[in-house]
């Protein structure tokens, strides 16, 4: 990818960007165990948490030092990351879910969803 979609994480630059079509960002709504629907009206009752919670979706490809390097970023419990959201970078604590590497002793391959804290 020619333009840089993640700035940083916890201050450092990635050494290699997310592929073309390998980066997604979704903002998703907590709703409350509570919300549902009225059995009087049938009107939807939400009782949001929190609202536009970010998860970014991402998919490297580059040589096994690189995407280590990148896998060792991604792996903190907890993560600032700036990212472009649109057109605006955006700055999110996360942590990391289902990571998955594979390397075939040269190019590697990185998955991982950031999900914001």
């Amino acid at each position: 990818m020619t333009s840089t979609v993640i700035k940083s994480i916890n201050g450092k630059e990635l050494p290699v960007q997310p592929l073309t079509d390998g980066f997604s960002v979704t903002k998703s709504d907590l709703i409350s165990d509570g919300s549902g629907r009225s059995a009087e009206t049938g009107k939807a009752l939400r009782y949001p948490v929190r609202l536009g919670t970010y998860k970014l979706s991402l998919k490297f490809k580059g040589s096994t030092e690189k995407i280590a390097a990148v896998d060792k970023l991604v792996s903190s419990f907890e993560q600032e990351v700036v990212f472009l959201d649109g057109t605006e970078y955006v700055t999110a604590n996360m942590y990391p879910g289902d990571r998955n590497i594979k390397n075939n002793g040269f190019v590697s391959e990185l998955s991982v969803n950031l999900i914001e804290i």
